[in-house]
């Protein structure tokens, strides 16, 4: 067994390793082992061919050795099926629609120029309409610490492929929690921007209005680096939002916030219920202080997601090909963007409105704290659960995640411990607009408290 099968991909590890005579292209082979090890759990839609990737890792050996500035030198990624690489196709977890995308999201365009070298595209929930992660009928992948449960979604793929090191790092895409509740049962961070402050120009949209890039990481540290690097105006996108993050200004001392009782639910899941108290009880050993705040106006936004006219906004991107009959669009996700045509365009005007209330009374509920604290999720599922019953168990799992993108918050998932039957436990902060710097900085100091290992490695979180 040599170096590299022990090798863990978390940033600090890989750099140690570079730093010691590693050579990207190096770990670019061993990457494909372990991917060929692992070939047929439905991780990936599509590899780029391994000479490729090859050639991409010397490219950037020779720029560094030219001394070009390499953020991200050397660490392999890759990207949910839904964001266009030019020459590579795309499917959005569709086998009919695919096509072969001839532009390249702005986002891997920023990812090339910093040094990281793209392994593939990642399974995914359909359409991106799904936070279970098995809404893919070509075959989806399981959740690595017990393959009877699912993976979380749409990001499923993308969360999997960090949490098993085959890579260091993926992108996604959230509109209702989908980087969020995969890396929650992942044991990953989903690091979820405030809309806007990074482009969503080149990939497909579900809601294009609120739609956000997320970061599957290891560690807050790792996601906040590939964060830095992506993050900026583009006027590409028309939602790009010019102000930058404000800047992190965590407090030894703080005000931190939960939902208050008549909100807060487990469904009946009696180990989340644990594994968030205990997370309370280590805010508070941190120095926090604990307030209760209104989740009305949380819970609200949230069922504008898909009981709303917003649901219209995936019909322009997909209405075309579900209205065609295709026999490989998933049953559940053609009822979702099909319940589209109920609503009128007075409808939409209305919930427009209702949704520009909800942002000033959640704004001003989060006044009073630091960060709001959920768990990202309120249970998990088995996938033949999910099977029985699609609808209602995936509107529980967004319970706590829907709301974050409407109201154009900052959100990160870490995780927080295994759960007393072995399943990951991940605690959600959310934050105001912009308050991006501010929440990680926390949820990195949470995570460290909790420790534990790194995703489904043997690897331990260093403190």
């Amino acid at each position: 067994m040599s170096f590299l099968d022990e090798l863990s991909f978390d940033f600090a590890s890989l750099r140690r390793a570079y730093g010691e005579g590693l050579a990207p292209s190096a770990l670019v082979k061993e990457v494909y082992r372990r991917l060929q090890a692992r070939h047929g759990d439905f991780v990936w839609t599509h590899l780029v061919p391994l000479e490729q990737a090859l050639q991409a890792a010397r490219r950037i050996e020779r720029l560094a050795e030219q001394a070009h500035d390499l953020p991200l030198f050397g660490l392999p990624y890759g990207v949910k099926d839904n964001i266009d690489v030019a020459g590579l196709p795309t499917s959005a977890g569709c086998t009919s629609f695919t096509y072969i995308a001839e532009r390249t999201a702005a986002v891997v365009e920023k990812l090339e120029a910093a040094g990281a070298i793209l392994i593939g595209k990642q399974n995914m929930d359909q359409f991106a309409t799904g936070l279970v992660g098995i809404r893919s009928p070509a075959g989806y992948c399981r959740n690595p610490f017990n393959g009877e449960y699912i993976p979380g979604g749409s990001s499923s793929g993308s969360a999997v492929a960090v949490s098993t090191g085959q890579v260091a790092f993926s992108i996604g895409s959230d509109t209702g929690g989908s980087g969020r509740v995969p890396a929650a049962f992942n044991n990953i961070v989903g690091f979820k921007p405030t809309p806007g402050l990074v482009s969503s120009h080149g990939f497909l949209y579900c809601n294009r209005s609120f739609d956000v890039p997320p970061v599957f990481a290891l560690t807050t540290s790792d996601a906040l680096a590939v964060f830095n690097v992506i993050k900026g105006h583009d006027p590409r996108d028309i939602y790009s939002a010019a102000q930058a993050p404000s800047p992190a200004a965590a407090a030894s001392d703080f005000t931190f916030g939960i939902p208050d009782r008549a909100h807060l639910t487990f469904f009946g899941d009696t180990h989340a219920e644990a594994q968030f108290r205990h997370t309370v009880d280590l805010l508070r050993e941190l120095g926090g202080t604990l307030v209760e705040l209104d989740f009305t106006p949380f819970a609200e936004a949230g069922r504008l997601v898909f009981g709303s006219p917003f649901i219209a906004e995936r019909h322009v991107t997909y209405g075309a090909h579900v209205e065609s009959g295709s026999p490989h669009v998933h049953p559940v996700v053609r009822q979702a963007i099909e319940a589209s045509s109920r609503y009128s365009a007075a409808d939409a005007f209305a919930a427009q409105y209702r949704l520009e209330e909800l942002k000033q009374l959640a704004w001003r509920e989060l006044d009073r704290a630091a960060f709001l604290l959920t768990p990202t999720a309120g249970t998990i599922y088995r996938c033949d659960e999910v099977e029985a019953d699609p609808v209602r168990r995936n509107g529980n799992l967004g319970y706590y995640t829907y709301h974050a993108n409407p109201l154009r918050l900052s959100a990160i998932s870490v995780p927080a411990g295994l759960r007393q039957d072995g399943l990951p436990f991940g605690a959600c902060l959310i934050g105001k607009p912009f308050d991006d710097l501010t929440i990680a900085a926390y949820a990195d100091r949470l995570h460290r408290a909790v420790g534990g290992k790194l995703g489904a490695t043997h690897h331990a979180l260093t403190t």
